[in-house]
């Protein structure tokens, strides 16, 4: 046993009291240590993106769990309310991000509800409500702690889909995804873990900065390599240059015609076009076909400059620090 002089009192703080600046501390140091985060919560959060943009505002942070979801992540080190709620809403669509994760020093009973209503309510996305505070021993260093208010549950997850019915579309579309996951798997393991969505994309981590995916519309469906720093443009289009300086590399290396796509409002993308879409049910098994082969190609063709272009994109960034930290 310990004598009483041996144990120490704890203290908890606001978190202002550990971090003076949301965004600049807060933010800043959830960014570096996320892993803090996904532990409280059950979700390995990976690709973390700060002042992520969203239309004419910025997201705090965006992340990848491990399926390759986004995660919204928006910080409130105050209490909530309903301008913040908004902001959650706004960024989850606008991002198109599967997650949302709202993290507040303290939750007001009105909005603990909306969170629980949401799961319940609001399909094809989770919701978490997270409070942070802050906790110290003594004269120990102050550190943050995170407690899960309320998220989805197995319980919502089964209302959820009992009270919302996925329209046609996007049922077809989830076919079209659980069909093509069966020819990609038997190509390339790195879509092994994810599950089919009846959305226009799947897509999978291709480690930081990087994702690869598919999409389909009504006409054509597309395998690609996207790239996602998440910082500027700017950015993006350093690690991009890297893949354009090996294009002819690339290029010789697979048997079908890729796009390089770069322009104001998406992301950059290197992308296999296929002309058949998820209205054309009886192409299906040639397209997934196509698809998968061109995913496993491109893969393997890119897969050599990954580390180069990151890199690229992480000397950008460096060089833009001073500019960045004065706005």
């Amino acid at each position: 046993m310990q004598n009483d002089g041996d144990v120490g009192t704890l203290q908890r703080l606001s978190p202002r009291k550990v971090f003076a600046h949301e965004a600049h501390d807060f933010t800043a140091w959830l960014e570096e240590n996320i892993g803090v985060l996904g532990d409280v919560l059950n979700i390995d959060l990976t690709s973390v993106e700060r002042e992520k943009s969203a239309g004419d505002f910025s997201a705090d942070l965006l992340a990848e769990d491990e399926s390759g979801s986004r995660v919204m992540i928006e910080n409130q080190l105050e209490q909530t309310d309903h301008r913040h709620l908004g902001q959650v809403l706004t960024y989850l669509a606008v991002l198109d991000a599967e997650i949302a994760i709202w993290i507040t020093a303290d939750a007001r009973p009105e909005h603990v509800s909306a969170v629980s209503w949401l799961n319940e309510n609001a399909g094809g996305a989770d919701f978490y409500l997270v409070k942070v505070e802050g906790v110290q021993v003594d004269d120990s260093r102050p550190a943050p702690l995170f407690t899960h208010i309320v998220g989805p549950s197995p319980q919502t997850r089964s209302a959820e889909q009992t009270k919302q019915e996925l329209d046609e579309r996007d049922r077809v579309r989830y076919r079209f995804f659980d069909q093509l996951l069966g020819h990609v798997n038997g190509r390339t393991s790195r879509f092994d873990s994810i599950s089919p969505k009846g959305r226009r994309g799947i897509s999978a981590s291709g480690g930081r900065g990087f994702g690869f995916g598919f999409s389909v519309s009504q006409r054509e469906s597309r395998a690609y390599l996207y790239m996602h720093f998440g910082e500027t443009q700017a950015v993006n289009d350093a690690a991009f240059e890297v893949f354009r300086e090996h294009r002819e590399e690339i290029e010789s290396s697979i048997d079908y015609d890729l796009e390089w796509i770069q322009d104001e409002n998406r992301r950059r993308l290197i992308r296999h076009v296929v002309g058949t879409g998820y209205e054309d049910e009886g192409r299906w098994d040639q397209a997934h076909e196509q698809l998968a082969r061109s995913m496993a190609q491109l893969e393997a063709a890119v897969g050599p400059y990954l580390e180069e272009a990151r890199e690229a994109a992480d000397r950008h960034a460096k060089r833009a620090e001073p500019a960045s930290s004065t706005s």
